[in-house]
């Protein structure tokens, strides 16, 4: 079997996953999650995919939030007890990430959060993403779009 040249075969790109448990406190007087609740689960859920990779590859990673968008589609009942999170990445920057994290239970998927966040260092200053943790990164690419549009050529330093 023989490709064309300017075909590429892409592997499928991995999701990272999480569950966050439903708190009372977390709901407003109609008895689903607020919205700003919702909005934390997403930003907690970026914190653990740092944290996932500081235990792959030891790199201890400085983030903060540069912005935050949401699409908030089915009110989340906070009588489910837990909710399911994905995460992926839609661009990797110099010093910035793109994410996009879904809030979804078994009855539908509630909120789409877009997270871009920016790297640090320990004294906060802007930092530029090193290669390594790029391509960590780039396996948790949106399959929708081509990774080579995604991923910024590596850093100038």
């Amino acid at each position: 079997m023989s490709l064309d040249n300017n075909l590429s075969v892409r592997t499928p790109m991995e999701t990272f996953t999480t569950q966050r448990r439903i708190r009372m406190s977390d709901a407003d007087i109609y008895g689903n999650v607020h919205n700003l609740s919702i909005l934390q689960y997403a930003e907690d859920t970026a914190i653990e995919f740092a944290w996932a990779l500081r235990d792959e590859l030891g790199t201890q990673t400085y983030w903060g939030t540069a912005s935050i968008q949401a699409s908030f589609t089915m009110p989340l009942p906070w009588t489910l007890g837990e909710v399911g999170l994905t995460l992926q990445t839609e661009k990797v920057g110099r010093v910035s990430l793109s994410l996009l994290v879904r809030v979804s239970s078994d009855l539908a998927e509630h909120a789409t959060v877009r997270l871009r966040t920016m790297r640090f260092d320990s004294t906060g200053n802007r930092n530029v993403i090193p290669p390594e943790e790029r391509r960590w990164y780039s396996r948790y690419l949106t399959p929708d779009a081509p990774g080579s549009a995604r991923i910024l050529a590596g850093a100038r330093v």
